[in-house]
């Protein structure tokens, strides 16, 4: 986490509570970075509204997945504001630290930020389950390891699920072998470590909802981590693949947001 003081070189406009971003009480955009003050931390936050800002009631927590990976950080906050926008619900994507050399400590990190924020929402009012997690890629393979979280309403979007892959791993050895490389790449500077393959929460499935492109490499490994468990919401997005969030056109868009809207 970062300490609790200026830092000149992460430019976030302003520090802020969540009552404060729940409630608005002076002229905003419908982007806004803040800092949250959390105990003896700071929490970096991009917050994103939906077009009214009265009545709050639904709230997403969103965890990017790795450039590595999904290669779209540059792309997230058009996808973060188009989920505010067409499920009408506050969006808060946590501004987690990708670089630490721990790969369990950038998961508690993470989890702390996430309860903090689930915790404070609840006492202003927010029912528990109205309040999404939402991630993608390996930002689902970071909350999927989170179990002190009492969020029940999960969405993963194609979700890294294991920490090294094989060619071998694929029935289609010839398509787009460079994610497997990227996954790889990922998890290799933290190969010290004993990082756990997802495991389910039997308590959570039947509020969970996985999105995968069926062209997505990890299809298969992505179907068979829910084929023993039909309490889990899984659907196949056509023509799509690995990363379709940062390239979808309207028609995409629209089967999208239809499933998640459903589903919350």
């Amino acid at each position: 986490m970062i300490n609790n003081e200026f830092d000149s070189e992460i430019k976030y406009k302003l520090f802020r509570t969540v009552n404060e971003i729940l409630h608005p009480t002076i002229s905003k955009k419908n982007i806004s970075d803040y800092k949250i003050i959390m105990d003896e931390d700071v929490l970096p936050v991009r917050v994103f509204y939906p077009k009214k800002v009265t009545n709050i009631d639904k709230v997403i927590i969103y965890v990017h997945g790795n450039g590595e990976v999904s290669n779209c950080v540059g792309e997230y906050t058009n996808i973060c504001k188009n989920f505010a926008l067409k499920t009408n619900s506050l969006l808060i994507a946590i501004e987690y630290d990708e670089d630490k050399d721990s790969y369990k400590k950038m998961v508690s990190d993470v989890s702390k930020c996430i309860k903090y924020l689930y915790d404070k929402l609840v006492m202003n009012n927010i029912v528990e389950d109205s309040i999404i997690l939402m991630s993608d890629s390996t930002g689902c393979h970071i909350t999927s390891l989170i179990k002190d979280v009492p969020i029940k309403k999960r969405i993963l979007f194609y979700p890294v699920l294991g920490t090294k892959y094989t060619k071998k791993d694929m029935k289609n050895e010839d398509f787009n072998i460079g994610l497997i490389e990227r996954i790889n790449k990922y998890f290799k500077k933290y190969s010290d470590e004993d990082i756990s393959n997802i495991t389910l929460d039997d308590e959570n499935m039947d509020k969970m909802l996985v999105i995968v492109g069926n062209v997505d490499m990890l299809i298969d490994d992505i179907k068979k981590y829910v084929s023993d468990n039909s309490k889990i919401k899984c659907n196949d997005i056509p023509f799509s693949s690995h990363g379709f969030l940062k390239e979808m056109d309207k028609e995409l868009s629209n089967e999208v947001f239809t499933i998640v809207n459903k589903f919350i």
